[in-house]
């Protein structure tokens, strides 16, 4: 099934507080959050780690009852604004342009239950090794979360009010998941390639 798409003006248009940020004039934008989790999970490799945490993030969409999830850049660069040689990342933008994102399209990718833990997958490695130059943040159609996945595989993820919290804490139980306690991550990362273009 295919990726659905949305102009990046159209959507932000109907979420004006999803995260956006111009480095030029110092401005960003983030919603007002209710709470602010690092999710983590243990793997014996780095192919594990994108396996599973696009499995257990698409788990707890699903149990969430979150049937569409839309991703968005922060600033406007295009998905394939850059090339890449290594093989994880060669084949995340090659599954871009068959899923037909343009050369020029910098608007949200709208994924649902068929094709959330591929997509994810994808994500996983254009994100570890700077395949895209932005930092592509996601959210459910209701606006209940938002949420990233940073470069070392941990999803970091906001709850937008009390309920989001709630059902967010209650759902997390049935998945490998855990919040870290760490404030930032770290690690060591093979196949990561400078911001430069």
């Amino acid at each position: 099934m295919m990726l659905k798409k949305i102009s990046r003006k159209t959507f932000l248009n109907t979420y004006p507080d999803f995260p956006t940020a111009n480095y030029r004039k110092n401005a960003f934008t983030y919603p007002n959050s209710y709470g602010h989790y690092i999710l983590y999970v243990e793997a014996k490799s780095t192919k594990g780690l994108c396996n599973i945490v696009a499995g257990e993030f698409a788990k707890l969409m699903k149990l969430s009852n979150y049937t569409e999830i839309s991703f968005l850049g922060d600033t406007t660069t295009p998905w394939l604004y850059r090339s890449h040689d290594y093989k994880p990342v060669a084949c995340a933008l090659n599954y871009l342009v068959e899923n037909n994102i343009s050369k020029t399209f910098n608007g949200a990718i709208i994924t649902d239950s068929l094709n959330r833990v591929e997509f994810f997958k994808h994500l996983f490695w254009l994100v570890r090794c700077n395949g895209v130059v932005f930092y592509p943040h996601f959210s459910d159609a209701n606006f209940n979360i938002v949420g990233s996945i940073c470069q070392y595989g941990n999803i970091h993820l906001s709850t937008l009010s009390k309920e989001a919290d709630r059902v967010f804490h209650e759902k997390l139980q049935q998945t490998k998941f855990t919040i870290t306690d760490e404030s930032k991550c770290t690690g060591r990362i093979f196949g990561r390639r400078a911001l430069s273009v």
